[in-house]
């Protein structure tokens, strides 16, 4: 009997050692492929059985790889606590929780990568992401975002208007035989097209007719400007067969097609196409005299990277890389050029929330100037790309995964929305005035707005974009204000804020400058001095009705009549200042009082400090007349 179980429970221990190595082996095979999603069934096998690192990371990877992000976060959080993981598993769960939006936690796995590596440019860029990751919400009006074709399509994403409707990449349908991809277990993709009814509904998608959609992959695509000439991106194959490279991979290729009679017909290849490196993602400039288009070819940064190519007397001209400003040594995807000059594209470098995140960059003259990201709602901590802008350029279309599949997102481009907000107080209090009147001038349009402040003395109005303003603000019997503001070059909302103090004009009453300082012995207007007398000629223009007196003071040191003499110089010395800024002379006088208005103790013979003598030597202006 015991012979007999022990007959039987050693070939069960065999059959589980076998069990284990025919799913690494089969795993590893699939991952080697990039076959991730068949290789997932067999790591997860051997992961619950054994505890594998190298298994492990590759399940990580490849659940990552097919946008699993929470499954891949679940593996990479045991891998990292291995004692002697690699220093690249740090990285990989760094980019893992940036995708589920954990960026505080992303920047400390960054950063102990980053010790080991310093220099490691991408991983740089991703640890400044993560701790700048709040500016990607500054502004969260400026695009509405609406979900196209929820439920009828697993997976659609680049989608580009199109004649009276859009063109974009989805699932193929499934029909009898083998049809998904085994990178990401879908299903292959094929071009659709649809129009919109007179409500604006999005109508029945059909397959673009012709010679377009194959066996595996067809888009993203790009069209002409009468739309009879379309390239799209398509699979490496010939008939019904995926060409492979000695890698085994299978290359995306450029095609270019078309339309004859309602069908597009005519397919030619790219000649800068290879079996050893992938071109696609194309992207038309308006006069279809440019193409932009991403590839992997050798020379480039790293990952993939976008090009463009010119056609010059018929033909496409030697691909040219857009350069480093550009390209990183991550990934960058999905160009589209806008008919402004704007040049928009994904990267899961540069500033990126996760993932891939659309940016914005156009040609200088010289360069391309440094990307910018759009921010969210457009981007989120997973991939967005695909961005197109409609031709009336406040309207388009975005694709993102944010739902954990990729789905296509028609926005709305709102400009950004500013407002001047202000109080009125008493000067040095928080007692808010009533009936203080505001105006701003739109000075393009001559358009004035104007409101009184309330009990609260708050007052609130509305900014037009791209537009200089004129703010003046008047209460009878106290000082007006003027400012200017300016809304012309803000790409983001923003609220202007007036802090308006009302101060009474009270006959012969001294207001003391701040800051008027002077050398020992002279009387010129040093530039500090110059900052703040300029404050006193705004004031003079805002209040053309008052004339005033300039009066200098000096600190008890010295004597009399020399104190009287240097002050008499000094305040002569102010009013030719303001007279020089356009204040009209018959408005002002001077006197110089030397030593005999001290407003402390530090008369002749009393020792005080510096600061207490600074206090003494002072320069005022009062208002002496209130003309009607």
């Amino acid at each position: 009997m015991t012979r007999s179980i022990l007959s039987i429970i050693i070939p069960a221990s065999l059959l589980l050692g076998s069990c284990v190595g025919y799913h690494t082996r089969k795993g590893n095979e699939y991952y080697e492929y990039i076959a991730y999603s068949e290789a997932i069934p067999h790591f997860e096998k051997v992961y619950r059985k054994t505890s594998d690192p190298l298994v492990e990371l590759k399940l990580a990877d490849s659940y990552f790889r097919t946008s699993q992000v929470d499954s891949a976060r679940s593996i990479y959080s045991n891998a990292v606590k291995r004692p002697g993981t690699s220093v690249r598993t740090y990285f990989d769960y760094g980019k893992t929780l940036m995708a589920t939006g954990k960026h505080r936690d992303a920047a400390g796995y960054f950063k102990k990568y980053l010790n080991k590596y310093p220099n490691d440019i991408l991983a740089r860029m991703l640890y400044t992401s993560c701790n700048s990751v709040i500016e990607r919400y500054r502004d969260t009006t400026l695009y509405e975002l609406k979900p196209i074709l929820e439920d009828k399509f697993v997976n659609t994403f680049s989608i580009i208007e199109y004649q009276n409707g859009a063109v974009f990449a989805a699932d193929k349908e499934v029909f009898s035989g083998r049809k998904e991809s085994p990178w990401t277990g879908n299903s292959y993709l094929d071009l659709y097209q649809m129009r919109q009814d007179a409500e604006g509904n999005w109508m029945t998608p059909e397959l673009l007719q012709g010679d377009i959609n194959g066996r595996f992959h067809e888009g993203p695509a790009t069209f002409s400007k009468d739309g009879k000439t379309v390239y799209f991106t398509r699979s490496n194959y010939l008939k019904r067969k995926m060409e492979v490279n000695e890698e085994r991979e299978n290359n995306l290729k450029i095609f270019k097609a078309t339309l004859i009679d309602g069908k597009w017909r005519n397919l030619q290849e790219f000649p800068y196409n290879s079996d050893d490196y992938s071109n696609g993602h194309p992207a038309l400039s308006e006069d279809g005299k440019t193409m932009y288009f991403v590839s992997d070819m050798p020379g480039g940064f790293g990952g993939t990277d976008i090009y463009k190519t010119e056609l010059q007397n018929g033909a496409w001209t030697k691909p040219e890389n857009l350069g480093p400003q550009i390209n990183t040594t991550g990934n960058e995807m999905f160009p589209y050029y806008h008919h402004d000059g704007s040049l928009y594209f994904s990267s899961d470098a540069h500033n990126s929330m996760g993932g891939l995140d659309v940016f914005i960059t156009y040609y200088n003259g010289e360069r391309w100037v440094k990307p910018e990201n759009l921010n969210y709602p457009i981007n989120s901590s997973k991939d967005d790309f695909g961005f197109s802008m409609n031709s009336n350029d406040v309207t388009g279309f975005v694709s993102s995964s944010r739902t954990n599949s990729d789905k296509m997102y028609s926005f709305d481009k709102k400009p950004p929305t500013f407002n001047l907000i202000g109080s009125a107080r008493e000067k040095g209090t928080d007692i808010p005035v009533e009936g203080v009147i505001v105006e701003i001038t739109n000075i393009e349009t001559g358009k004035v707005i104007s409101m009184t402040s309330g009990k609260d003395g708050f007052f609130k109005m509305k900014l037009e974009p791209n537009s200089d303003y004129h703010l003046y603000c008047t209460k009878f019997g106290c000082f007006t204000r003027t400012d200017n503001l300016t809304t012309k070059g803000l790409k983001y909302s923003e609220d202007f804020f007036a802090d308006f103090e009302v101060e009474p004009i009270v006959i012969n009453k001294p207001i003391v400058l701040e800051n008027i300082y002077y050398d020992f012995d002279k009387w010129d207007i040093r530039p500090d001095a110059a900052k703040e007398l300029d404050k006193l000629v705004r004031i003079l223009k805002d209040n053309p009705e008052i004339d005033i007196e300039m009066g200098s003071h000096t600190d008890a040191r010295g004597s009399d009549q020399y104190n009287r003499v240097l002050s008499d110089k000094r305040a002569r010395a102010a009013v030719m200042y303001l007279i020089a800024q356009g204040i009209e002379s018959k408005r002002l006088t001077y006197q110089g009082y030397g030593e005999s208005q001290h407003v402390n103790e530090c008369a002749n013979g009393v020792e005080c400090s510096e600061e207490a003598h600074q206090a003494n030597r002072r320069t005022e202006f009062k208002v002496t007349k209130i003309n009607k």
